[in-house]
């Protein structure tokens, strides 16, 4: 190797070690972010429920992972399922029902049921004060079917079908009903806060290929003197 092409290659690489330790730091920042989203996110959670009220409806679309109090009775003649649920080894689904409210209807997914469970539902329709997170539409996973309004089949939240399907004027969010000791099912609670936080492996990753970047030029420069 000439030295006009070792100085090009020695060049190259430095820029790409650079590259590379830039992208670790900056997964490294990412990692402290998400972290701290994540914190954000448990300590909502923990705090006591909102009870709404006339004051404060208007901002429950502020409340996302808030616990919260409303009162409503529920529309079991519009309930529908997700499908495809698990919940320790069970197989079942997510039971959602609209919820009537001074504020409007808002869907609730009452939690896990089973198809046994679905058939022995107590069916309330007396005014009840509600327990749960606010959240919102999800996006559709990856590898999950479509909704299918013409079927009545679900496989995830969108508040735009769903209320197209029950012909009612949904609030734009949802409520995750709280566990309700009393009853075997549903199976409240179910809280997805499984926020992927794999930035350190990333930043292994960058490091690691910089470091081997780092030796392999020093190799070449050994053997070149």
């Amino acid at each position: 190797m000439n030295i006009n092409k070792l100085k090009s290659y020695l060049i190259f690489n430095i820029c790409a070690i650079i590259i590379l330790l830039s992208l670790g730091t900056w997964q490294l920042e990412r990692l402290q972010w998400k972290n701290r989203y994540i914190s954000q996110i448990e300590t909502k959670i923990s705090m006591p429920a909102i009870e709404i009220n006339e004051n404060n409806s208007i901002y429950l679309d502020t409340y996302k992972n808030r616990k919260v109090t409303i009162k409503g009775s529920y529309l079991y003649d519009k309930k529908i399922t997700l499908h495809s649920k698990v919940y320790n080894k069970l197989v079942g689904k997510h039971l959602l029902v609209p919820l009537k409210t001074d504020y409007g209807y808002l869907l609730v997914n009452r939690g896990f049921i089973t198809d046994a469970g679905l058939k022995n539902l107590n069916e309330d329709t007396e005014v009840l004060n509600i327990t749960g997170m606010i959240n919102f539409s999800s996006k559709k996973p990856y590898f999950i079917p479509n909704n299918n309004l013409q079927n009545n089949d679900w496989y995830y939240v969108n508040i735009k079908e769903i209320g197209e399907y029950l012909s009612l004027n949904l609030l734009d969010y949802y409520l995750i009903e709280e566990n309700n000791l009393a009853e075997p099912f549903p199976i409240g609670s179910q809280y997805n806060i499984d926020i992927p936080n794999d930035h350190l492996q990333y930043a292994f990753t960058w490091f690691s290929l910089a470091l081997a970047l780092s030796i392999f030029m020093h190799l070449v420069w050994r053997k070149y003197e």
